[in-house]
């Protein structure tokens, strides 16, 4: 879901959402902006993006997202965002809330586990839940990620859960990592943002890595 900006045969600025679940309520995970350089401070992502949720706010109730810090100050600002909090890349224990946190199916898994910029390495835990990690361009470790499963059924190959602890990228709400990159080393701080489409807040609890693509 989105538009694109078009100036003749020129692509001036593109916006695009995919339908993702939280508790079962079904929203919109703001995924790609882009805006050509010659056509920057304009204003023009801003107007497809209010079109996007305008155009499906009837069968989406609210828009997630996870943005650099200067994108994150444009969603806040200018499109009435609310700026949950940073995500941290930390090291600890993997569990976390999946109570207010993206829904995943079997589905979902075979498709992000198959994206061709950087594949997913998977791992069923007979406790229910999917471990999912890769390797990084210069990171000595990897990234895991713990994710629930809607559909998910325990077969004999399912590993026990042995070690839940590892680096990952995630956020948790009111939670503060002991062992975590402090601000001013990360290239560009990861800003979880949230908007309702209906005017019915929803209760997010956590977020982490696989949940919006950024590997």
């Amino acid at each position: 879901m989105g538009f694109d900006a078009m100036d003749g045969n020129t692509l001036a600025a593109h916006y695009a959402c995919v339908p993702t679940k939280i508790g079962g309520k079904l929203g919109l995970l703001s995924l790609n902006t882009a805006t050509h350089p010659n056509y920057r401070s304009k204003g023009i992502y801003q107007k497809l993006a209010k079109q996007t949720y305008e155009n499906w706010s009837t069968k989406f109730e609210f828009v997630v997202g996870v943005a650099n810090s200067q994108s994150a100050a444009a969603f806040v600002n200018r499109l009435g965002f609310t700026d949950l909090g940073r995500l941290n890349l930390r090291y600890g224990d993997l569990q976390r809330p999946f109570s207010g946190t993206r829904t995943w199916t079997k589905a979902d898994i075979d498709w992000r586990t198959k994206s061709p910029r950087q594949r997913l390495e998977t791992r069923m835990l007979a406790n229910g839940m999917v471990e999912l990690s890769t390797n990084p361009k210069n990171f000595l470790f990897k990234i895991k990620s713990l994710v629930a499963v809607s559909d998910y059924e325990i077969s004999r190959d399912s590993e026990p859960p042995t070690s839940l602890r590892g680096f990952t990228v995630d956020w948790i709400k009111e939670s503060n990592p002991r062992f975590y990159l402090p601000e001013r080393l990360k290239p560009s701080p990861l800003v979880m943002i949230y908007q309702s489409l209906n005017g019915q807040n929803l209760e997010i609890e956590s977020w982490s890595f696989p949940d919006f693509d950024a590997f």
